[in-house]
């Protein structure tokens, strides 16, 4: 830990790297030229905006293996800037709690599970102070400490967290390891509202067993009277300047139930892309819609959190995805049916030293996404979500089904809850490893504070996460919340 904190203070490219994001921020607020001091100067009220129907800027999930045990995980700030609308619920639901200002939660269960975390929330601001270690197995240990700080007004939101960390890497049970790794990550974003204007800029860095990585974000986005202009730099910037760097413009156009957008996007030694988008929603319940997504992947965050990857070379081109489709909505259910092309990483053990790595695929894929909550009474209710996939040829690593489902009574009081989460068979190139099953359970009390307990993994299944990597065994949890 002393030689990360070290390494830290030594590393000024930080400081040119904060030197080059104000100067980008100065640049880009010249080019507004439609920013009416007057009514800011006289104090009219600049942050009316319109009611944003869809989320424009959508962006796609990550393939993810449904976690073995729900745990408690690394939470990342985050590094797009939300909606209008999705932002104006987050300060209600903020309002509707100004008068809870601080949270205390603690943890503890077997495997040496302990975490702490104390959030204070104000109308303006938050503090969230964290504390996390578990060890599942022998040299398994993740140890992480998180702070994060944010701030928001009227007009302003900023965002800042710091983590560090050791995780420690067991290897595959043939061949175990002794091996621990250091690891510092800060993440921040700034964003500010105009009349029809709207500024943001994010930036992530990861330092990882000497590697350093830094992901930059510089988006500008001009509302006129019948469609919106967004302008975008990303770029992905490595200590031995190799940088990959991408310029978007989107033009979109959007009704009450009609959003198009055509955006251009390329890469320093790579083709232009057209990235279309489009739904149209025929009432409150049916919709038609056409995504797509080309952006460099952060797969660093993954490396964090997991012991069983590695990323040998930090240059990752870039990952693509278009994706058309239907999808049903009513009150407490949803469908969707979609087929998309897929140019994406997933994770596999190239040079058999017992580490995955991260493998640049292209698949087709057809998807059926289902999930319902099902009330059987006013205070029972049973649960669905269900996904089926369907390649056009045998894709390693990622599952063809992911399913979860269960029960939950919830009163003033009491929370019960019994469900079970299911994975199926997955292929690598050393073996094909079974699908699994996994039963929990959670019960807990709420009042002026909330005690609990959880038993996962409730008949202790054996599984494994990859190819000799096991998973969990049945693990308890209490927990405690003022």
């Amino acid at each position: 830990m002393e030689r990360t904190f070290r390494k830290i203070i030594e590393t000024t490219r930080e400081i040119r790297f904060f030197l080059f994001s104000v100067f980008c921020f100065a640049t880009l607020l010249s080019f507004c030229q439609d920013i009416n001091l007057f009514e800011e100067i006289e104090g009219k009220d600049l942050s009316e905006k319109k009611t944003i129907i869809f989320n424009i800027f959508p962006v796609f999930p990550e393939e993810k293996i449904i976690p073995q045990l729900p745990k408690i995980e690394l939470k990342e700030e985050k590094q797009e800037i939300p909606p209008l609308s999705e932002k104006k619920h987050k300060e209600e639901i903020v309002e509707e709690k100004e008068e809870k200002k601080l949270f205390l939660n603690f943890k503890i269960g077997n495997f040496r599970t302990k975490s702490m975390d104390m959030n204070y929330i104000d109308k303006k601001i938050y503090l969230d102070i964290s504390f996390y270690t578990e060890n599942y197995r022998e040299n398994s240990e993740n140890k992480y400490y998180k702070m994060g700080f944010g701030f928001k007004d009227n007009r302003n939101y900023f965002n800042f967290g710091i983590s560090i960390g050791t995780t420690e890497l067991p290897g595959p049970i043939f061949l175990p390891f002794n091996i621990e790794r250091e690891w510092f990550s800060v993440n921040w974003n700034y964003s500010r509202e105009f009349k029809n204007f709207l500024f943001s800029i994010s930036h992530k860095y990861y330092f990882i067993e000497e590697e350093k990585t830094n992901f930059l974000d510089l988006n500008i986005e001009k509302d006129f009277e019948n469609f919106k202009l967004k302008t975008g730099i990303d770029a992905q910037i490595f200590q031995n300047n190799h940088n990959i760097c991408g310029f978007s413009q989107d033009f979109i156009f959007e009704d009450e139930k009609f959003l198009a957008k055509i955006g251009l996007k390329f890469y320093n030694e790579r083709d232009l892309k057209i990235l279309p988008e489009i739904i149209y929603k025929l009432n409150d319940n049916f919709s038609i819609f056409l995504n797509s997504y080309y952006r460099n992947p952060d797969l660093w965050k993954e490396v964090i959190m997991d012991n069983w990857k590695e990323i040998k070379e930090a240059k990752l081109s870039p990952e693509e995805i278009y994706k058309g489709g239907i999808k049903i909505e009513f009150k407490d259910t949803s469908f969707e049916i979609s087929h998309s092309y897929n140019d994406i990483y997933v994770w596999e053990d190239s040079d058999l030293n017992g580490l995955y790595q991260p493998y640049k695929t292209n698949f087709w894929k057809t998807s059926f996404l289902f999930n319902s909550i099902l009330p059987v009474t006013d205070k029972i209710s049973i649960f669905f979500n269900f996904q089926k996939d369907i390649f056009d040829r045998e894709i390693i690593y990622l599952p063809e089904e992911k399913f979860e489902s269960g029960i939950e009574f919830k009163n003033k009081n009491f929370l019960f809850k019994l469900f079970n989460s299911y994975k199926g068979e997955r292929k690598f190139s050393s073996k094909m490893i079974d699908g699994f099953s996994l039963l929990n359970f959670e019960v807990s009390y709420k009042n002026k504070f909330e005690i609990g307990a959880g038993i996962y993994n409730l008949l202790n299944k054996e599984y494994e996460i990859v190819p000799d990597y096991p998973g969990e065994k049945r693990k308890f949890l209490f927990w405690i919340k003022f």
